[in-house]
């Protein structure tokens, strides 16, 4: 999903999404280091969307959906990249509180 005059999507660490469209061919977001590409398919009646979801730098699709419209696409792909970028977001360390049994008599 690559045009010779679209400029390289960077990996980046953030959690800002990035939209582009590389082209006429499809649509392309990206949140953190994920991409979900959004590609019609005209000649299917009535025509559809494909989405496809990816770990940027990976072959592995991690999820392949057909919608009827660019919006529910578009939608499909974001919901998707949501959720992959939230299981992998930098964990912020947790506050613990101990007590030994003799404290909780």
């Amino acid at each position: 999903m690559s045009s010779s005059n679209s400029p390289a999507l960077e990996s980046r660490t953030d959690t800002t999404p990035s939209f582009t469209t590389p082209g006429r061919y499809g649509t392309r977001l990206q949140l953190g280091g994920y991409i979900a590409d959004i590609l019609p398919d005209p000649e299917q009646q009535p025509p559809i969307h494909h989405c496809i979801v990816q770990r940027i730098g990976c072959a592995q699709v991690l999820y392949l959906g057909q919608e009827k419209s660019f919006a529910a696409a578009l939608e499909c792909g974001h919901r998707h990249l949501e959720e992959l970028a939230a299981a992998h977001r930098d964990k912020h360390g947790a506050i613990y509180e101990f007590a030994t049994i003799h404290a909780l008599k």
